[in-house]
């Protein structure tokens, strides 16, 4: 376009596209007008206008689908994505009915454990990927400890969730984690700011050293967060 054209000839853009440098964006309002501003490559969603082009399935049981979904291609790298996401891998999902959340794990071909006093949806069940546990989620034990993912979207008070999510990492129940934190209606980013810390000070106090935590408002969300935490096995000492 000619305003590339423009940029390139003038040096304020680069000859040939650099996934590690600045990017610039141009709105156009009029003739002759323009708002111009930049946004850094790490910083930035790799998608056209921000957003992710997902669609909910057709036996999908909700449109909360989405949020795990995007939650897996923003969390995981695309090529780490056939290994940490792989079929044969055991899960819980912690309030799950319907079932919008259990199902991208089975269709990734996980086994799920689905803890919730709600019902859930047939078709999942009818899969035989599905073990529904009609328990709460805050009280539940998983009867088997080999769990690979652990993915939480509780309507709860989101100081309550971490506590849950951080007592599950202690005990070593799932090596990651996708949880959501429902945002307070007031001081929204001091609150997980604090929580998130907190977080992190627990989990290293009970020897928890070697983990990763990341949180964002994904697309799909809306007045919550997602948080993705990794605990990272321990490297041998020499």
């Amino acid at each position: 376009m000619p305003l590339r054209q423009a940029l390139r000839k003038s040096g304020n853009l680069l000859e040939k596209e650099n996934p590690k440098r600045p990017i610039i964006h141009v709105c156009f309002v009029a003739p002759g007008q323009a708002y111009v501003g930049f946004s850094l490559s790490n910083n930035s969603s790799p998608y056209f206008m921000g957003i992710p082009r997902l669609r909910v399935a057709a036996d999908a049981p909700s449109r909360s689908t989405l949020k795990l979904d995007e939650a897996f291609i923003h969390f995981i790298p695309k090529d780490e994505q056939e290994t940490r996401l792989s079929s044969g891998m055991r899960a819980v999902d912690l309030g799950a009915c319907p079932g919008g959340w259990t199902y991208q794990l089975v269709r990734r071909g996980m086994f799920v454990a689905a803890v919730d006093n709600g019902p859930m949806d047939e078709k999942l069940m009818e899969t035989g990927q599905v073990k529904h546990y009609q328990a709460d989620g805050f009280r539940f034990e998983p009867p088997r400890k080999n769990i690979t993912w652990l993915v939480c979207d509780m309507i709860e008070k989101p100081a309550r969730v971490a506590e849950l999510v951080e007592a599950w990492a202690i005990n070593g129940w799932f090596k990651e984690a996708i949880f959501n934190l429902k945002l307070p209606m007031k001081a929204r980013y001091k609150e997980v700011t604090t929580i998130l810390d907190t977080m992190a000070d627990i989990l290293k106090e009970n020897g928890i050293k070697d983990f990763s935590m990341a949180a964002k408002h994904l697309y799909h969300d809306r007045d919550e967060v997602t948080v993705h935490l990794c605990l990272k096995p321990a490297q041998p000492t020499s």
